[in-house]
Order: structure tokens, then sequence, then C-alpha cells
């Protein structure tokens, strides 16, 4: 079984869409993301980017079954 890590994120909600994207392509068929989600440098009170963030991961979360082995 190929399986996805996604990297600690830090703020960086991108890495959630380029996941979504290779998962909908076929190359793993799970994901493991090691959830360091929050904090990066200098972003402490950017607001819109927490939210981003966290809105873009409940997303692949739950768009996870539409393309994992899970769905069976």
């Amino acid at each position: 079984m190929r399986v996805l890590v996604i990297p600690d994120i830090h703020l960086k909600p991108w890495i959630f869409e380029r996941a979504a994207a290779l998962m909908k392509e076929g190359v793993a068929e799970r994901a493991v993301c090691l959830m360091d989600l929050p904090d990066d440098w200098k972003q402490a009170f950017n607001l819109d980017l927490y939210i981003r963030t966290f809105d873009t991961a409940i997303s692949f979360a739950q768009g996870a079954l539409e393309w994992t082995s899970l769905k069976d």
C-alpha cells in the first residue's frame, strides 16, 4: 500500500490542496498528516491564514472518502 505522508503544515494550506490533487491522481491509497497545522514565523495575528488553513484541512479530510480505499 502506498501512503502519502503530509509533513508539518505550519499555516500552508496549499499543502493540503496539493495532497488532494495527488490523492485524486491515485499516487497513494492512504494519507497521513503529521498535523502541525498552526504556527508559522510572524503569522501569530494572521487570523485569515489560520481560518483558511483549518478550513482546507477539514475539506481534505472530508474528501478523503472519495479517493481512498476507505469508501468500501
